[in-house]
């Protein structure tokens, strides 16, 4: 039986750039020349860490804040063409690289359990939390201010977590993703 590659490292730096992370999706949401696509799928992406019920609870740590930075790398890779659109070049080189980390993603999960990720993140925008989804974000500059005051209150709350034990990780990693997204 092979070893499996460990995914681990990079789902490591992933958890320890989280807030970071999240800040950058805020001054994409904020930034008013963004494509309204891009922006759509900002809001279900930064909606989806508001979730008290999101693919892998957050308080099953590591895995549960590993799956909320999937989900982030998933939306940059979905949303690249628009994001090369972007006249912002460090916000674009920011997002551009976190679409590129998406390549571990597909190749830790395979192709189907990857293609489910994507299509599940690509429904994000839809989907209402707290009674919103991208369209009334978008709608409404109060709503906005709201939503954006809402996900800094869950960031300023944010502990990151160590992986200490890379093999059952990333074996319950890829179980309760297999389970939710492909059954």
């Amino acid at each position: 039986m092979s070893q499996e590659k460990d995914f681990t490292p990079y789902f490591q730096q992933w958890i320890d750039n989280y807030a970071d992370d999240i800040r950058l999706l805020i001054s994409l949401l904020k930034e008013k020349s963004a494509p309204e696509e891009l922006r759509r799928l900002v809001v279900g992406t930064l909606n989806y860490g508001l979730k008290q019920l999101d693919l892998i609870p957050d308080f099953y740590t590591p895995v549960g804040l590993i799956d909320d930075a999937m989900i982030i790398r998933v939306f940059a890779k979905i949303g690249l063409d628009y994001v090369l659109q972007l006249e912002n070049e460090n916000l674009r080189n920011k997002l551009i690289q976190l679409a590129e980390e998406d390549k571990f993603i597909n190749e830790f999960v395979g192709d189907d359990i990857y293609r489910a990720l994507t299509n599940y993140v690509k429904a994000q925008p839809d989907r209402k939390v707290r009674q919103r989804d991208a369209k009334i974000v978008l709608g409404n500059d109060d709503i906005m201010k709201e939503f954006i005051d809402d996900i800094k209150g869950e960031l300023s709350g944010y502990e990151g977590a160590k992986i200490s034990d890379p093999v059952n990780v990333q074996k319950d990693l890829k179980s309760f993703l297999k389970l939710k997204l492909v059954g």
